[in-house]
């Protein structure tokens, strides 16, 4: 009767490691580092910036951005419409969300602004083939209605496939901006089992055989 016990707990324990899975995050897309001292778009009110990406292999599913702007030092987190299209801010629509964005890296650049690296994440992300696509940023906002500017760095240090990117705005074609796409890779929901689980799983396979062994011993 105990080796049956053993066994059942080991395969509780299967069952528990199988379902410890996380989507791991990565780089889908990188248009080059901030500049912070050339120029910014606005993205509030009725300006909108589409910039192009591509995805290169697999299907990815997008769950994040991260970007760069120029704020006001009392400003802080900023709420933005993000928007993937086929077309710049129109087209076949695969995401639209107000993401409320969380600031790092905020340095002063001696002119009153903040430059501040901002990161949004989302669920429920497109899942996209390879090939080109565009992102909006648009109806940004802080709370003292303040202007959310997108940091331009004309895709300069970039290194991903389909760089440097291409940017409009309602004015026309612009240089593009400073931003990193984010997603899990393709395949299983973009799941990727936890190493430490793996580890877990094995050790306690292996004692639990040992276990096993004795008892049938």
């Amino acid at each position: 009767m105990k080796p049956r016990i053993v066994l059942l707990s080991m395969f509780a324990l299967l069952c528990l490691t199988v379902a410890d899975v996380t989507a791991t995050a990565s780089t889908v897309y990188d248009n080059g580092p901030k500049k912070g001292n050339i120029d910014a778009w606005g993205v509030q009110g009725h300006f909108w910036i589409s910039d192009t990406f591509t995805v290169s292999t697999g299907s990815p599913t997008i769950n994040g951005m991260s970007i760069w702007i120029w704020n006001f030092p009392t400003d802080h987190n900023p709420a933005v419409e993000v928007t993937i299209t086929s077309q710049p801010n129109s087209g076949t629509v695969y995401f639209d969300q107000v993401i409320q964005f969380s600031e790092s890296n905020c340095y002063a650049d001696g002119f009153g602004y903040s430059i501040c690296q901002e990161t949004g994440s989302w669920n429920n992300g497109p899942a996209l083939p390879a090939g080109t696509y565009w992102v909006t940023l648009k109806n940004g906002s802080f709370p003292s209605g303040d202007a959310i500017l997108w940091d331009q760095n004309s895709g300069v240090g970039c290194n991903s496939p389909g760089c440097p990117s291409q940017a409009e705005n309602s004015s026309g074609t612009i240089p593009s901006e400073t931003f990193t796409i984010l997603g899990t890779s393709g395949g299983n929901n973009g799941l990727t089992p936890k190493t430490t689980s793996l580890l877990i799983f094995g050790a306690g396979f292996v004692g639990l055989v040992g276990i096993v062994r004795h008892k049938l011993g």
